[in-house]
């Protein structure tokens, strides 16, 4: 990650259980609630980076709606 990355807050409905697992495996601290879903912080690369892992590796169907909170 380079110093020019901004840090983002997250939000995420679909897919939870799978996106769960993968922020669990890369260390990434998340909340959850009913309301608001999966909440997490990361870079815009690294949430890039999850739909297609999350699509290519752990058998997700579609793309994730991974939204951004603003």
């Amino acid at each position: 990650m380079s110093e020019t990355d901004e840090i983002k807050e997250w939000q995420a409905f679909s897919a939870m259980h799978q996106i769960a697992g993968v922020l669990m495996l890369d260390e990434i601290p998340f909340s959850y609630s009913e309301e608001n879903g999966i909440m997490f912080t990361a870079p815009d690369f690294y949430v890039e980076n999850l739909k297609q892992r999350l699509v290519c590796c752990y058998g997700c169907r579609r793309y994730p709606e991974i939204k951004e909170v603003k």
